[in-house]
């Protein structure tokens, strides 16, 4: 089962680790991380359960905080736990 873990981990840092990336793929890749954290916010702040348009003001409004501590700070444990936070405390108020 350790093999199993390890080697999808480590082949690729093994065989990769002496290629040389193009700049324009290194700038290419800098976006992966948004496009996947977008993949996944979007549809909880703007679509309900059932899979139609819905604003979810609760998410929108802890989301919205987050969004410029997160783009102001760069911090990534910090926007989670003030995520939790104002989250938690919309929960108690709404």
């Amino acid at each position: 089962m350790g093999l199993v873990t390890f080697l999808p981990r480590f082949l690729p840092m093994g065989l990769l680790t002496r290629w040389v990336i193009p700049e324009r793929v290194k700038m290419g890749l800098e976006f992966i991380p948004i496009s996947i954290l977008s993949a996944i916010v979007f549809p909880i702040l703007f679509f309900n359960g059932e899979g139609g348009v819905e604003i979810q003001p609760k998410y929108l409004l802890a989301a919205i905080p987050v969004f410029i501590f997160a783009w102001k700070v760069k911090s990534l444990w910090g926007s989670v736990v003030l995520g939790m936070l104002i989250y938690w405390g919309l929960g108690s108020i709404l």
